[in-house]
């Protein structure tokens, strides 16, 4: 069976279409840039809280602030117990919801890794300002100076409430 010119049009027409939105679904993000940090890499804290866990994510508020919600998932390895907290604008480490690692994995040979999820309420009573803010995660361990938090994957965001 031969193809025709129409035959060959509509599987060029679909493949025009289809490479079309390959390239806008990839380059569409349910969250913007500024808002999303994603680390892809183990990367180790040790010491008492509370300092930068090196992760910030931005947001635009409007002339009247409103609140954000702040979500960071993570796996992790730790030694000890750690405080997970947040800094906003370069403020002191502070607690806006949960907050607490528990020690797992590290020693046991195994390699695993356990997961966390948390997610905090940033009001504009809290310091939210119009315009451009900054919101680092912070943190530090509990108790032991030597303690050891490694996280593998994880990710932080910050949205806007609607």
């Amino acid at each position: 069976m031969r193809w025709g010119s129409r035959q060959w049009n509509r599987v060029v027409l679909f493949l025009t279409i289809a490479c079309v939105a390959a390239l806008m679904a990839r380059n569409a993000s349910a969250v913007p840039t500024k808002e999303l940090f994603r680390a892809t890499h183990n990367q180790a804290f040790q010491g008492l809280c509370c300092f930068s866990l090196l992760e910030s994510v931005q947001v635009q508020e409007p002339p009247t602030p409103i609140p954000v919600i702040v979500t960071w998932s993570t796996d992790y390895q730790a030694t000890g117990t750690f405080l997970v907290e947040l800094s906003l604008n370069g403020g002191t480490c502070r607690f806006f919801g949960p907050g607490s690692i528990q020690p797992f994995g590290v020693g046991d040979g195994s390699g695993r890794f356990e997961s966390r999820y948390f997610q905090w309420l940033i009001s504009p009573s809290d310091g939210l300002l119009p315009g451009n803010n900054k919101i680092t995660l912070c943190g530090g361990a509990t108790a032991s100076q030597t303690a050891i938090l490694f996280l593998g994957l994880n990710t932080l965001t910050v949205r806007t409430t609607k």
